[in-house]
């Protein structure tokens, strides 16, 4: 009975095209070469399988090649090239072995190999070895083309953004889609539940990117994260680890964006709480000045502890052992050893809070009139101010758009060859500078108005309490914990000895010992401006002697 050659045939996506690498050709050489030897053949086709399934579990019919091989049922196998088997090292190690230990021969288009043979061993591992470093190259090739299209503003690939379309390989605005993203983002720093988006999405036939039908609680989620709508989106290379800045056509307002951010970080934080028994007025508010750690709360009456402390140390003890003599050592992980009385620290910060407040210019009511006026003239002439900021942002942003297209142009007719070596440098060093001059002016631009209006924002925040500041005291822990996470952005907790902390309170505006300068002390009605205070103010925090009966206070 005739011996039997096996031919293994596949193609990668890569070079399934180039002349001599058709699973037709390979079939028919094998073929031929079966009628020279006088042997039956058995074709096994692997069919497409790209350089991502080198892997023989992710190959299956090379999977039952290797087993007819083990089993002693192949004794003799035809592939086109080396690389047909596989470019992994590995992997091509394995069938060596195997078809060595089985005393199979192995052929391809140029002969035959005796891999019980020395020398025959020693080409087909050569051979391997320029095939895998072969497919490196072409693996790094595709990289760097990859990261240079990036570069240059094209999209890295697979389907665009909710409210973005591709053309000439760029993102574009889709009109229709970026309405809906406006609203999605209204409605949600409104305080609109994504639940409620959703139904809105769903009911209005708004499909999502990916065409699943309806929308999810996490895709919106993952949308209200999407930097593109502001101009910009990340790509990491997974090589190099570099993190390029991508710009992008924008859909939203700095300002808008701002709003929805504040939103999520704080139900972030308040679904943190959720599984805490025990209500703390200023949980993710101190945080560790010496570890950066938010500070946590316990809460015991039986064990009387009524305390705030840096959680630093119990969480490294569950990442990893701890040695016995180590474990107990003050100051081991963090310099935050002195826990804080809650009662002490919580009646603290807020009696020193409202009398800030109390104190401040800016919170008064007849500064935000004179301010912002009561009149219409002066809400006009503030309107009139935001419009002009906003026109001149639109006017910059198309200029940063021509200044981008003059940098392709250059590297065009740099690759066409029509500016010279000398000129190219000089000309894109030019442009690069003038677009980095302007997307700092749009930067401070942006800034200005998220600013004007956070400040318009924050003073009508203000006036919401301000009917209630004088009867503070009537406040429930929820109410102060909501004044203080809207006036404060964080305070910094930093121990000097045992029974003394100092506590940097850290305000979102400059309202400590801020003052109020009218423009004619004598005619108040002309107007006013606020001179900015500080940002800070350090409180110290002496701790009372420890006792059971402190403790529960």
């Amino acid at each position: 009975m005739a011996e039997t050659l096996h031919i293994y045939t596949r193609v990668s996506t890569v070079a399934q095209a180039d002349d001599g690498l058709s699973l037709d050709v390979q079939r028919d050489i094998g073929m031929e070469r079966a009628k020279n030897l006088g042997f039956e053949f058995k074709l096994w086709n692997e069919g497409g399988r790209s350089s991502n399934h080198e892997e023989i579990d992710k190959r299956p019919v090379l999977s039952q090649v290797y087993d007819g091989i083990r089993k002693g049922v192949i004794k003799h196998l035809f592939v086109y090239d080396q690389s047909r088997l596989s470019r992994n090292d590995n992997v091509s190690s394995i069938f060596r072995y195997e078809c060595n230990k089985q005393g199979v021969t192995l052929y391809n288009k140029e002969g035959k190999y005796d891999l019980g043979n020395p020398q025959d061993q020693f080409l087909k591992q050569i051979l391997d070895a320029v095939g895998q470093f072969d497919n490196a190259q072409r693996t790094e090739r595709t990289r760097l083309g990859k990261v240079g299209r990036i570069r240059q503003g094209n999209w890295m690939g697979g389907p665009p953004p909710f409210g973005y379309e591709i053309r000439d390989k760029r993102l574009i605005i889709e009109a229709v889609e970026a309405k809906w993203v406006n609203r999605i983002f209204e409605m949600y720093a409104n305080r609109i539940s994504t639940m409620d988006i959703k139904i809105e999405l769903d009911a209005n036939g708004v499909s999502p990117r990916r065409k699943l039908g309806t929308w999810s609680i996490g895709s919106l989620q993952a949308l209200m994260r999407n930097t593109h709508y502001i101009g910009f989106w990340h790509y990491k290379d997974a090589k190099s680890g570099e993190v390029m800045k991508v710009d992008c056509p924008r859909i939203l307002s700095t300002e808008l964006w701002s709003r929805v951010k504040e939103m999520r970080d704080f139900y972030a934080a308040r679904r943190s709480d959720n599984g805490v028994k025990h209500f703390y007025m200023l949980k993710r508010v101190l945080r560790c000045g010496h570890c950066g750690s938010w500070l946590s709360g316990i809460y015991s009456d039986q064990q009387s502890k009524n305390h705030y402390y840096c959680p630093k140390k119990e969480r490294a003890w569950t990442k990893k052992p701890i040695n016995q003599e180590d474990k107990w050592e003050r100051g081991r992980v963090c310099g935050m050893t002195r826990s804080l009385n809650i009662h002490d620290t919580d009646e603290l910060v807020w009696n020193t809070v409202v009398d800030v407040l109390s104190r401040s210019k800016i919170a008064r009511n007849d500064v935000k009139v004179a301010l912002l006026g009561d009149s219409v003239g002066n809400s006009l002439s503030y309107e009139v101010e935001l419009n002009a900021a906003k026109a001149k942002l639109k006017k910059l942003k198309k200029y940063l758009f021509v200044l981008s297209d003059a940098l392709i142009k250059v590297e065009t007719e740099r690759l066409l060859q029509q500016l010279s070596p000398e000129q190219y440098p000089i000309v894109k060093a030019n442009i690069s500078d003038e677009k980095i001059k302007i997307e700092s002016e749009v930067e401070r631009i942006e800034n200005e108005i998220a600013g004007a209006n956070r400040q318009k924002k924050w003073i009508d925040w203000v006036a919401k309490f301000q009917s209630k500041i004088d009867g503070y005291k009537k406040f429930s822990p929820e109410q102060k914990k909501e004044f203080l996470t809207g006036l404060v952005t964080v305070i910094d907790v930093h121990m000097i000895d045992s029974q003394t902390h100092w506590l940097d309170v850290e305000f979102k505006i400059p309202l400590v010992d801020d003052q109020l300068v009218y423009v004619d002390p004598a005619k108040r009605s002309r107007g006013a401006m606020v001179v900015p205070g500080v940002n800070s103010l350090m409180i110290e925090h002496t701790s009372r002697p420890y006792s059971k009966k402190n403790a529960s206070t």
